[in-house]
């Protein structure tokens, strides 16, 4: 995401914007003790929350399907980085300084607010490379009746075959069963879903113990 063509140019505005606001605070920083009420933490506070207010409509846009102001995708990223702005003019606002307790949480929410919204970024860029690999545009109860039928096929092709056959038989749909979590284990696991389990492994080993005579067979389950 961070390489993506839309990235790039908020970010360029991002690094100047704040870079400006940080050398401008220097300044003001040095001439007098930063306040919220004084001209410059006014300043600050009013562009702030302009930014704020701007960054609200982010979640219009992303359910605005005919909006033909801009794509999602330009519109999450200016929405991060102002994000960051926006919550950087703030404690410039304040001179890092909260005197009241609503004001320090105020500050505190944002800055949850604005750490989640990166974290959540980040998972939108992530978690599709991840998932996508076992997504399907099939309704979850087709899905289930589809993987019954098949194991049910599995179990009758096994069910008169050597031992070493029905092992394998059972062993597949143990493999294939889905368990609990599977979702969050494909996405941090290291493969990301994708290579043989080692449990799949083991069953590929014992696939060549099956009989000759069976083996054609073994490859329909297969």
């Amino acid at each position: 995401m961070l390489n993506s063509p839309y990235n790039r140019p908020w970010r360029r505005v991002f690094l100047a914007l704040a870079a400006a606001a940080a050398l401008s605070y220097g300044w003001y920083a040095y001439r007098m003790a930063p306040s919220g009420g004084t001209t410059m933490g006014l300043i600050y506070g009013v562009i702030g929350l302009v930014l704020i207010l701007f960054l609200l409509f982010y979640a219009v846009r992303k359910r605005w399907h005919r909006c033909v102001y801009g794509k999602t995708e330009i519109w999450l990223n200016g929405h991060l980085y102002l994000g960051l702005l926006a919550l950087l003019l703030v404690y410039f606002h304040a001179g890092f300084r909260f005197h009241e307790l609503s004001g320090a949480l105020a500050a505190l929410l944002l800055t949850v607010v604005t750490i989640s919204g990166v974290a959540g970024a980040v998972l939108y860029a992530l978690l599709p490379r991840r998932l996508t690999e076992v997504e399907s545009n099939a309704a979850p109860e087709d899905v289930a009746k589809e993987m019954n039928q098949l194991a049910e096929r599995i179990y009758a092709m096994g069910r008169t075959k050597s031992q070493a056959f029905r092992e394998v038989c059972q062993g597949l749909l143990e493999e294939n069963a889905p368990a609990g979590w599977l979702g969050w284990r494909i996405l941090f696991s290291q493969q990301g879903g994708s290579g043989a389990s080692a449990g799949f492994r083991r069953l590929v080993e014992k696939v060549r113990t099956v009989p000759v005579s069976e083996q054609q067979e073994m490859q329909r389950v297969m």
